[in-house]
């Protein structure tokens, strides 16, 4: 009976130092009823106020509402409490700790930041949303200055004078969490501007894809698709104005090595230019959770790999539309693509291969770029040859596997972009529990009241590599081995093998209907080149020089 509470209460204080421990275990339990660990949060509250330790280790396990009930009993404990909250800040995971330990130690400290940063200590909290290989710490604060009970207006402050540009990114994605009443239309209105210049005008990649993913969830579509079309094309006062912002030659590209930049085609894709050559961490290690080790562990050997040069990789999937462009009577399923704007299905690895030379003839690439020649039919088939050379030529093409893997962590060594675990998988990719089997993710407003760009884009500005569509790469499916040997990484080289129907090629990034557990930048398929289904579809790419 409610009306007991309260005298139960003081009946029970003179022990409520023995109390506080199962309370504790209540208020963890995630499997408890919601109303109680409510209760139990409630009386926490109450119980441990006297206890600055107590309350800073409640606070950095809870979630949103407990954070609400606990933080203003925390507060009150000032510099103590800053101090316990600054040092669960600055640890460090043992180099033998296990992954969810990392994962729990990751939320401990995005909710120790969020309390810092209401506590008017934001020096110990910015530096957090640095990019850095392992992201968990970043993408949990990305997600909890909102939930948490942050400013708004501090994240667009910090925006106004932050440097560095991962930070940025990272500010643009957790504005994007705030709700609507969070800064007022007057506050917008203001921002809004500095957002299409970003858009328009900044050459980061990853900046620019966060610009449009913030853009397009506060319903700003029309703006963003006339800036796409100032910038579309390669006729020659557009490529004057790239080549003014973006350099015009190879070194112009790489003159800041850590910056992806991009560009948009004559048929509006975005492209992404990676600078390179970069070596990287191919492949999964045995303890992450979900891989596939087959072939004495072989499938998904964790190797040293080389890509030899700059590419450039589209923003997005290739779309019904664009694709309908190229081939008007393309029989794909309209179940799993709804709208002209979700990624084209049912496509063969030999017609993603007819599109990207169709792409490259468009766009004014001379033949002798182009990376597939027909069969002896003149067909699109099995027979069809890749370009000896197709690494080098500048023509679109499919991406190597070592390229869409490299461009999918986005310099993460975490099983997704983001991080490890699956809690945030749902923001970031397309699969079976947030899809629910409705199909494919359209890229700009459509059915599901889904916004275009509410799945965030990667650090590198790329949208939708893990989950929705499963995307084709241009190899053939083999065995990884363990390098080149004497410590040197494996060069990302031409496929020489013919292309049978029978020798199943590279598909990666999981679909919408996969699970979680095979929704990671590692995770490798094969199927057939004449291999059709409705959660098929792919990205182009091109060596870029």
């Amino acid at each position: 009976n409610p009306s007991h509470y309260t005298p139960l209460l003081e009946m029970l204080r003179p022990v409520r130092e023995r109390l506080l421990e199962p309370l504790a275990e209540v208020y963890r339990n995630r499997g408890r009823l919601e109303g109680e660990r409510s209760f139990a949060t409630t009386i926490l509250a109450d119980y441990a106020s006297d206890h600055t330790s107590v309350l800073a280790d409640l606070l950095m396990d809870g979630d949103d509402k407990q954070f609400a009930v606990l933080y203003p009993k925390f507060q009150a404990h000032g510099e103590q409490a800053a101090a316990l909250m600054s040092g669960e800040r600055d640890k460090q995971p043992p180099a033998d700790a296990r992954e969810d330990d990392k994962e729990g130690l990751a939320k401990r400290q995005a909710n120790a930041a969020v309390a810092l940063l209401k506590m008017g200590r934001p020096e110990k909290v910015w530096t957090l949303l640095k990019h850095s290989p392992d992201p968990r710490v970043r993408s949990y604060l990305i997600h909890r200055l909102s939930a948490l009970g942050a400013d708004a207006r501090a994240v667009v402050k910090r925006f106004d004078e932050e440097p560095d540009v991962s930070i940025r990114r990272a500010l643009l994605l957790a504005l994007g969490e705030f709700g609507e009443k969070a800064l007022s239309p007057d506050e917008r209105e203001v921002l809004l501007p500095k957002l299409f210049d970003l858009y328009r005008d900044d050459a980061d990649a990853g900046l620019h894809g966060a610009a449009e993913w913030l853009l397009l969830l506060w319903g700003q579509q029309a703006k963003v698709k006339q800036i796409e079309d100032e910038w579309r094309g390669d006729g020659k006062e557009v490529r004057a104005r790239r080549e003014a912002k973006l350099g015009p030659t190879r070194e112009g590209i790489l003159k800041d090595k850590g910056r992806g930049q991009w560009y948009v085609n004559g048929q509006g894709q975005t492209m992404v230019v990676i600078p390179g050559p970069v070596t990287f961490l191919m492949g999964s290690p045995p303890t992450e959770a979900g891989r596939e080790g087959g072939a004495e562990g072989k499938i998904e050997m964790q190797h040293s790999k080389r890509i030899g040069g700059p590419f450039a990789i589209a923003a997005r999937e290739v779309t019904v539309e664009q694709f309908l462009r190229f081939r008007k009577g393309h029989d794909y399923n309209k179940d799993s693509s709804l709208t002209g704007d979700c990624p084209v299905n049912s496509v063969l690895w030999y017609d993603a291969a007819a599109y990207c030379n169709w792409l490259s003839e468009q766009e004014g690439i001379p033949e002798d770029q182009w990376c597939y020649l027909p069969n002896k039919d003149g067909e699109y088939a099995e027979g069809i040859r890749l370009a000896p050379d197709y690494l080098r030529r500048t023509g679109y093409r499919l991406p190597s596997e070592a390229e869409w893997e490299y461009a999918c962590r986005a310099g993460a060594v975490t099983s997704r972009y983001y991080g490890e675990g699956e809690e945030l998988l749902g923001k970031d990719a397309w699969y079976t529990k947030n899809s629910q089997g409705e199909g494919m993710l359209p890229g700009v407003p459509g059915r599901l009241g889904v916004a275009g760009g509410r799945l965030k884009p990667n650090d590198f500005g790329l949208f939708d590599m893990l989950g929705n569509a499963l995307e084709w790469c241009q190899e053939s499916f083999a065995y990884y081995s363990s390098g080149a040997g004497g410590g040197q990484a494996a060069e990302d080289i031409e496929d020489k093998k013919d292309i049978t129907d029978k020798l199943g090629r590279v598909l990666r990034g999981g679909s919408f209907d996969y699970p979680p557990w095979s929704v990671r930048s590692a995770t490798r398929y094969r199927y057939v080149p004449a291999y059709r289904d409705i959660n098929v579809g792919f990205r182009p790419a091109r060596t870029f020089r």
